[in-house]
């Protein structure tokens, strides 16, 4: 199968620059062994949902040990999301790759950066 190039992020949500916030969590370093190799963190996995593409999950992984999001905790996110009040996210620079391992298509996204928006009323 060819390889396909990384799509723009909001090419991939129907136009749509935001999506839905629902999980974060470092990423720490660690060696062919498996041993983490530091307490501080080496990138940051955001967890959404595409509110243009059916709300299909999606990570997207920014690297560096700055939480961008570090004021939102995930007790906050959970409830966010239960009470139909979610939080929105934009991304800068992102990019989302498609591939497939085992028959499967797979998805995976990279950012710079990712700041919070509220919805126009």
């Amino acid at each position: 199968m060819p390889s396909i190039p990384p799509i723009q992020f909001e090419g991939f949500n129907s136009g749509i620059p935001w999506a839905i916030l629902t999980s974060k969590s470092p990423g720490y370093p660690y060696n062919k062994e498996g041993t983490r190799q530091s307490d501080t963190p080496e990138k940051w996995r955001y967890g959404i949902a595409l509110s243009g593409n059916r709300y299909t999950p999606l990570t997207v992984t920014i690297e560096g040990s700055v939480d961008f999001l570090s004021n939102i905790t995930d007790e906050q996110i959970a409830e966010a999301c239960a009470s139909l009040q979610p939080f929105l996210v934009t991304f800068d620079n992102c990019y989302v790759s498609v591939f497939v391992i085992k028959g499967e298509q797979r998805m995976t996204a990279t950012a710079s950066g990712v700041k919070l928006v509220k919805p126009s009323k």
